[in-house]
Parts: C-alpha cells; structure tokens; sequence
C-alpha cells in the first residue's frame, strides 16, 4: 500500500512537472516571438555582433538602408561599414561596450553604392550568464538633422541675398577680434559703407532691381578686401569690414579700391548705372576699444559723411557728437512717452492660412510725439532697450493687449489671441512671470489667448534659466513663440529644448518668395524650416507677406498662419476692431 501511494505522488509530480514545461516551452517561444518582433519590425538599424566584431544578426532596417544583402552582411567584419575616419573611435566604443558598458555615439556608416549615412549608434552588450557574449548596436539615420542643422548655421550668420556673413557674425568676430587685439596691440578698422539713395532705386525701379544693385555691390567689394579682412552685410544696404591695419590711413587705401571697382557699371533694365557709397570709419583702440561703440562710432561717422553728398568718407573724430546730442534729445522726450500717454498699441491681424480666418492680432507699439510727429519703433525701440526704458513700455504694451483682447473677446470674438513681444531685458528679470500672471488676471482673460514672442537671441543668453522661465509661463497657460526666426543662432537643438508652440519665419525670406529669380533659394529655405517644424510638433507663423502668391505659395507649403500688409497693416485698436467686424461680416455673407 505504501509503495502505491509513492508511485501516485510520483505520477502526480511527473504530471504536474511536465505541465509547467510545457508552460515553460509556450513562455519561451512567446518571449522569442515578441524578442523576434521588437528585432524585425523595428524602423532604426539593429544587428549584433560577436566579441570580435563580427555581425551575426542584422534586421530588415539595417538591410535597407545600407542595400546591402543579409548574406552579405552576416559574419563581415562591422568595421568594414564605417568610414575611415570614425574606424579608431567606433572601436573604443565597442570595447567599452564588451566590458559591460553601453555606449552612445556618432558614426558615418558607407552604403554598398558608396553613399554614408550618419548614425547615432547605442552599443548595448548582450550578456548570458552573466558574461559578455556580444554586442547589440542600434543606428537611428540622422543624416536629415545634419542637414537641416548645416542649413540653419548658414541661415544663423549669412545673409540670403548676396551670400555674405550677417551683422550676427560680424557682431561675434569684432567681439573676438577686439578681444585678441588687447593683448597683441594690433590696429583694427570698422568701416561701414552705405550705397548713395538706394532708396530712390528701389522706389522708382522696384525692389527686385535694387536686390540686383546689392549683389553687385556685395561682389566688387569682395574683389577689393584682402583674405584677413570681413565683409559683412550689416542690414538693408549698408556693408561693414573689419580690416586689420598696421596704420589709419591703410583705411584710404581701402576706400579707394572700393571706389575705383564700383565704378565699373551695371547694367538695370536696359540702361547704365554706376553706385557710389558713403564710408564712415573708427579705428581700434584710437576710438574706442569696446566693439560696440566701435560700431556706433563708425555709424556716427557715416551719417557725417552722407550729410556731406555723395561718395564722401569721414573717420570718426570727438565733435561729431552733435549727433549724440539729438539722440539725448529724443531720450529725454521717450522718459516721458508712457506718462504723457504718447505711446498706444498697434494691432496687425494673424490669418490662419487653413481656416481662412482671423486668429489674432499681434501687437505693436506706436509714439506719436506732439513735436516730432510718429517716431518709428526702429529708432526708440532700440534708444529704450538702451537706457532701460523697455521694461516700462513692454509692461504698458502687455496689460493694453490684454485689456483689448478682453473687449475684443466680450464684443466680437471669443476665439481670438493676441501676440506681445518681450524685449531681452524684460524676460530675463525675475518678476515677468508674475507680472503677465497680472496683465491677465487684471483683465480677465484666459491665459491660452495670450501669446509672448521672445528672441533667439534672448533665450540664449542663458538657456538653463530661460527653459525655467519659459516652463512657468507654459503652466499658466500661456502660448510661447520664436520671433524672427532665421536671423539668430537658429538651433535646431535650442528648438527642441525649449517649449515653444509657434516658430515666426523673418520677413527676410518671405519677400522673394513670389520673384521666379529669388523663388529656389527661398523657397527651399522656408519648405525646410517649415518641415523642421512639423517634426517638432511648432506651428508656423509667416512675417511680412505682401502678396496673393505669396500666401498661395506659403499655404502650399503648409505654413499655418500669415501675417503681412496683404492681410493688414498695424492699426490702432478702434481700427483693428472695425477691420475685424468688416472681415467677419464679410465671411458671413460669403458662407452658404
């Protein structure tokens, strides 16, 4: 009875043992099904390797993408894949990763037609037993971001149009020049040269020709410089160079090249002109030895010499500063703007370019002095971030907009954001968040329908604090935009850290846009920018638009949202509300 009793409970056991194999069996080839699946149908490049560096295993990705067959590549040396120059550092990679430490890098990988692909490749080692039996490595293709971050460093320091370095590099490399020159007494020129009534040109022959008129200029000057020195486009039509000299009037000799090439003639619809610029010069240390009153000295001394006519020259000197005198002038008068109630937001409208609609409204400011009439904003803007005033007028602008958006949102249209730019100054000091918390609680609105634009330049100055800054205007509620883009350090991995919603592309690019002569270049700029975008999940908002073409071409592309004078110029607000009410209406009788 009692060897009975022991063979059931044996049979009993050998029933339940073989159960929980077959248990066992099924968790094992369901494991090696989902191991297979993850491996197969992963979109990145995975393949293992042997201690040795050998390939054992390779997924379809991997085949594709290099065109490689899998026998070809099974049991070749991994090595054989990868570009000369990376082959010491891959290596170092792989041996790090063999000794249990998983390893992330950079690689150039060659395709069977001689093509490379750049990767960002994770080695991960396989480990059975605990011991290192191999290597798992993973390749995402990141060729397309290479591109897209070549195209964003020309965009960030070289002008579209004649192909020079901008006033961004020229701004950096007079820094760095002043900077090495303290310590080896080298002589440095900053001469700015201004073409004689470009603005009759491009009033009276168009625009387009007058691009032609500056790439003209742009390229005898390059002929006339020598390799050491840089010529810059500065803005509109005005050039700068930065010249090392061994003496001042090396400058005169420079002046006369550039006079002697201008004089060849250019040819414009058929007729023969010849340009003459202005030149205004500060020297280093002589003038000043900080870069940018280097630069505002050399400004200074152009304004003396276009006074004087045509083709004149003028080195800086101490009693040009009558000129100073009229900007204290103005800053005396810009002290009082806000209290005097001279200062009033402009709206310009924001047309969604899928919808057909009015989104928004950015906003402006305006100074309408009793005495000097409508100040422009590119001459007190920059006067007020200069002597601290923009903290005030920024303030004003914010609490007007968002008191304007509540009547706007009460009145007419509940849907509607508005847009308010923030200086450098403003955002970097530590009350703003609070400060917008109360421009929107004191009128009411919700934070959703307020938009801040802030600058490259201006996150960037320091980039921890910024993405902290930017983090709790987000937890508000607030909408964050990238003004201007293109014409700062346009990063493509600023633009992923930072949690923005919107990306503004500059006007620069969009001015050409519909002129079959300029259409390649910038057409090709703005589908890469607003490609980057759709990758990063940005809307996009196009600045300056100013024809149909132009917003059938940007719709076609697939820009969001446009804003330029082919929609409206920047009014007052009673005018942005009738203009509203106008468009509104007319929707309503078009809509069946």
């Amino acid at each position: 009875m009692k060897e009975m009793d022991e063979y059931l409970a044996l049979s009993h056991l050998i029933k339940m043992n073989t159960k929980e194999m077959e248990e066992l069996n099924d968790n094992l080839i369901e494991s090696e099904q989902r191991y297979k699946s993850l491996f197969d149908h992963n979109p990145d490049m995975i393949y293992s390797m042997d201690l040795k560096g050998y390939i054992t295993s390779v997924n379809h990705a991997l085949v594709q993408s290099l065109e490689y067959s899998e026998e070809e590549l099974l049991s070749t040396h991994a090595l054989q894949f990868v570009c000369d120059e990376d082959h010491k550092r891959v290596v170092e990679h792989f041996k790090l990763a063999i000794h249990d430490k998983p390893q992330n890098f950079v690689a150039s990988i060659m395709k069977k037609d001689g093509g490379h692909i750049l990767s960002s490749i994770t080695n991960i080692p396989i480990v059975v037993n605990d011991q290192v039996v191999g290597v798992y490595g993973i390749g995402k293709n990141i060729t397309w971001q290479q591109k897209a971050e070549e195209e964003i460093e020309q965009l960030a320091f070289h002008d579209s149009l004649t192909g020079l370095p901008n006033r961004s590099l020229f701004e950096k490399r007079l820094r760095e020049l002043v900077s090495e020159s303290d310590h080896s007494n080298q002589l440095l020129a900053v001469m700015f040269v201004d073409i004689d009534h470009f603005k009759i040109i491009n009033e009276s022959l168009g625009h387009h020709i007058g691009d032609v008129v500056l790439r003209h200029v742009s390229n005898q000057l390059r002929q006339v410089i020598h390799s050491q020195d840089l010529l810059c486009r500065f803005a509109g039509d005005l050039f700068t160079l930065i010249l090392t000299i061994e003496k001042p009037a090396d400058v005169i000799d420079t002046a006369d090249r550039i006079e002697e090439a201008l004089q060849l003639p250019i040819y414009l619809d058929g007729q023969e002109y010849t340009v003459s610029t202005s030149i205004g010069v500060s020297i280093y240390p002589n003038d000043s030895t900080s870069a940018d009153i280097l630069i505002k000295n050399a400004d200074t001394a152009l304004h003396k010499a276009k006074e004087k006519g045509r083709g004149k020259r003028e080195f800086f000197t101490g009693d040009m500063n009558a000129f100073t005198l009229e900007r204290l002038k103005l800053e005396g008068f810009l002290r009082k703007a806000v209290q005097k109630g001279e200062l009033e937001p402009y709206f310009q409208p924001q047309y969604c370019l899928k919808t057909e609609k009015i989104l928004g409204f950015e906003a402006l400011v305006r100074w309408n002095h009793p005495e000097l009439g409508l100040v422009s904003p590119m001459q007190f803007i920059p006067l007020a971030e200069e002597i601290g005033l923009i903290d005030e007028i920024g303030r004003f602008v914010l609490f007007e907009s968002c008191k304007q958006l509540k009547r706007w949102h009460d009145s007419v249209a509940p849907y509607l954001s508005v847009s308010v730019n923030v200086s450098g100054r403003q955002f970097q000091r530590l009350s703003f968040v609070y400060e917008v918390k109360e421009a929107i609680e004191t009128a009411g609105i919700s934070a959703e329908y307020l938009h801040l634009e802030l600058t490259e330049s201006t996150m960037i100055q320091n980039v921890q604090y910024s993405i902290s800054i930017m983090q709790e205007l987000r937890e508000l509620g607030v909408r964050l935009s990238i003004d201007d883009f293109g014409t700062g350090y346009s990063s493509l991995s600023y633009l992923k850290d930072f949690p923005v919603d919107y990306l503004k592309i500059d006007q620069s690019f969009i001015r050409h846009l519909s002129d079959d002569f300029f259409n390649t270049s910038d057409a090709a700029i703005i589908k890469a920018i607003i490609m980057m975008c759709e990758g990063l999940s940005l809307s996009t908002v196009a600045e300056g638009v100013e024809t149909h073409e132009q917003m059938k071409l940007l719709q076609e592309y697939g820009c969001h949202t446009a804003q330029g004078y082919i929609i409206s110029k920047p009014m007052p607000a009673c005018e942005a509300s009738e203009f509203l009410r106008n468009f509104l209406s007319v929707k309503n009788s078009t809509t069946p």
